[in-house]
């Protein structure tokens, strides 16, 4: 047993491989803090990724809240810059919304409409409910589909100047941080 066993410690170190896990969740506040990203923040999703000519793009923008957040709001506005030399919109869908949906699955009345014109969207989304004012979580506010019109990186940010949370009262929510994405088309 005694000869053996240098071998097995060596086999099992040798063998070893740890992996070092990037987490990509827009919801999760101890990784965006670790970024300097603090709620309320406006996040993309997913923050990073790679594809070819033929490929569609999809990216996900969130509102995020803290878990603990007693802020709540009705509506949004997010100004959203990308490179339209490497990228051109194909399609947005409304995200889903608090406690009703943007979809309409939990009969909300949504209201969301976006204009577009040379590398800026616009995207307008408001909540609109009979038995609730405002909502105070996660929101997704919007799926947008890129086409890649040529080979590059870009990024896709939030232009805070523009972007806005609106209470129900029509105040505006601060935002605190903002995670932008970066899209590699190769």
């Amino acid at each position: 047993m005694n000869r053996f066993f240098p071998f097995i410690v060596l086999l099992l170190f040798s063998n070893c491989t740890i992996y070092e896990k990037e987490l990509d969740n827009p919801n999760d506040n101890n990784a965006n803090e670790e970024i300097g990203v603090y709620p309320p923040s406006i996040v993309f999703f997913p923050k990073q990724q790679t594809k070819t000519m033929s490929d569609s793009i999809s990216l996900g923008a969130y509102i995020v809240f803290s878990d603990t957040s007693i802020i709540s709001f009705s509506g949004a506005h997010l100004n959203i810059e990308y490179d339209n030399s490497l990228l051109e919109i194909d399609s947005i869908a409304p995200g889903w919304i608090g406690p009703g949906s943007l979809t309409d699955s939990n009969k909300t009345t949504p209201l969301f409409t976006y204009t577009e014109s040379q590398g800026i969207l616009d995207i307008y989304a408001y909540y609109l409910s009979t038995s609730e004012i405002a909502i105070d979580s996660l929101t997704h506010i919007a799926e947008i589909w890129f086409k890649p019109l040529s080979a590059g990186e870009s990024t896709v940010r939030y232009d805070t100047s523009q972007c806005q949370i609106i209470k129900y009262d029509d105040t505006i929510i601060p935002i605190n941080g903002v995670r932008d994405a970066s899209i590699t088309v190769q």
